[in-house]
């Protein structure tokens, strides 16, 4: 066969919108009177492809004439097409009875062919392949079972409907759902008040909108997910609420009983340096093989190619600090996410315990918090290594402790002068959990060093000094004064707060450090005496 030069196509991978498709969504919303997320509208989107494909190729079908089937009872002087031999148009010439004993009873039609030949084609004859045989096939190859459309490319259709409604100011997004502003119910401001009431009862525990409107007795019709999303707006459009569910769910909380490291960045967290240092050719590394976690480094942060099941992340002294998890790309898979709003609530559960207690997603910051007191209860320290793990339901993280190879160890230790400067030693003492050698720090005196943290975290630190400073201090350790990159990152960090890429720009251009192989850095002795 011939292949047809007037195919027909749906091109489901590459798929683009425009207006057409915005106006048959406005119909379908507001002929169904309910929000859908992208998803749902992508099923219909793709049903109403399918049916205007069908239709142009039943017009198509339609314009060739009769179309070659076995079965029809064909008359001298009628014109047939023959799709299989490139739409083929055949004059009836001759009907006779067709003779074959190992076949039911039929008859052979002779055609003039317009390409001047003469064919015989079989005719009356019910049991052929032909009859029904689907032509549209040969104008297309495009896939018509919307079930297996979905399966295939729903996703993608889904992410491009998407990016059209987000440029569409008439309609609205609650968790995903989407409806045009103009449909909704008007809600009256006295029932805001009292889901005020409501959550502040709740003490910030975050509520389900059904719940709050049967708690305040809202009146709801017939069509009660409508009212639900015209409130949920209302809700989202007061200053007072805060939605912080996962994708597909919402959920109500309000934002001044809301933990104080959810409304605001935990101050060891802050970073105040706008690291505009020249860069001479110094190397950029991925920092994850080195256990150094830091949501702050744009170097390392890529995401896996596949969502992982667990992940082992070091903390640093900042993090330690704040009860917080680094929210690097790698574990993003592990923990809740949203489409809209900026924090999401879900739950910790000890690995030890099986308690629950809660956790919030801090998306644009970059950090998990909910662990300060996790932390403290289970002995964590800085470089400690804890796992974090998925479980089958979207709003629950397992948060557990690896065990260490001894339950003491010697460890660097931060401790304090009389002046009240900080400087490490290594002590022998107790370990709960897995650790980084390097990066392990243990804290004697927290209160003193949130003081030292005070006065180093604030605009117009040198921190070229800050770091010499502590270089010097760490080389003392080793005979031949020579520290590694991981050393020199724990220790700045426990006094300010410097992501690994720009520590190491500094490292490898200012004349006062050496490098050496494999990260390690010793000190200029000479640019040293010359700066003396």
């Amino acid at each position: 066969m011939t292949e047809n030069s007037n195919q027909i196509q749906i091109n489901w991978d590459d798929m683009s919108f425009d207006e057409s498709c915005l106006d048959f969504v406005f119909d379908f919303l507001f002929e169904k009177e309910m929000p859908m997320t992208p998803f749902d509208l992508a099923k219909a989107i793709i049903q109403e492809k399918i049916r205007v494909y069908k239709k142009e190729i039943a017009k198509q079908e339609k314009s060739q004439g009769l179309l070659y089937r076995p079965k029809e009872k064909y008359r001298i002087g009628e014109e047939v097409t023959f799709p299989l031999l490139n739409n083929l148009k055949g004059k009836v010439i001759e009907i006779r009875q067709g003779n074959n004993p190992d076949i039911p009873i039929f008859s052979v039609a002779s055609f003039q062919m317009e390409d001047g030949s003469v064919r015989q084609f079989v005719s009356e004859y019910e049991d052929h392949s032909l009859n029904t045989f689907d032509y549209s096939s040969l104008y297309s190859s495009t896939l018509t079972d919307p079930i297996a459309v979905y399966k295939k490319y729903g996703k993608k259709i889904a992410a491009k409907i998407q990016k059209l409604l987000s440029q569409n100011g008439s309609l609205i997004s609650i968790a995903n759902y989407w409806f045009p502003k103009a449909l909704l119910i008007d809600i009256n401001p006295g029932y805001l008040n009292l889901a005020e009431a409501v959550l502040e009862m709740e003490e910030g525990k975050p509520v389900h909108t059904k719940k709050i409107l049967e708690l305040i007795e809202y009146p709801v019709d017939s069509n009660d997910q409508l009212t639900e999303f015209s409130f949920n707006y209302a809700l989202h459009s007061d200053d007072r609420f805060d939605e912080v569910g996962p994708i597909g769910t919402v959920l109500w909380t309000l934002k001044l009983l809301e933990p104080e490291d959810v409304r605001k960045v935990p101050l060891t967290l802050k970073c105040y340096d706008d690291f505009h240092i020249e860069n001479h050719g110094s190397p950029s590394y991925s920092f994850d093989q080195l256990r150094i976690h830091d949501e702050l480094d744009t170097t390392s942060n890529d995401a896996p190619e596949d969502d992982i099941d667990y992940f082992d992340v070091c903390i640093n002294y900042p993090h330690w600090k704040a009860g917080t998890i680094p929210l690097i790309k790698k574990i993003h898979s592990i923990f809740p996410t949203a489409l809209e709003t900026d924090r999401v609530i879900f739950n910790f559960i000890d690995a030890k315990t099986k308690e629950s207690f809660p956790g919030w997603v801090i998306i644009p910051e970059k950090y998990v918090c909910g662990l300060k007191t996790w932390y403290r209860e289970y002995s964590v320290i800085p470089g400690s290594i804890i796992r974090i793990s998925k479980t089958e339901k979207i709003d629950e993280v397992i948060v557990s402790l690896i065990p260490p190879r001894a339950s003491r160890d010697w460890i660097r230790t931060a401790l304090f002068d009389q002046k009240g400067r900080i400087y490490f030693e290594t002590k022998h003492q107790s370990i709960s959990t897995k650790f980084d050698e390097r990066m392990c720090i243990f804290i004697e005196n927290s209160p003193q060093l949130d003081i030292v943290w005070e006065q180093n975290n604030k605009n117009g630190i040198n921190l070229q000094r800050l770091i010499g400073n502590i270089f010097k201090d760490l080389s003392r350790s080793n005979p031949q004064g020579i520290v590694h990159f991981q050393e020199i990152y724990a220790g700045l960090n426990m006094m300010h707060r410097c992501p690994p890429q720009p520590l190491l720009d500094i490292l490898m251009n200012d004349d006062q450090f050496v490098a050496l192989d494999d990260l390690n850095f010793k000190l200029n002795v000479k640019a040293a005496e010359d700066e003396a």
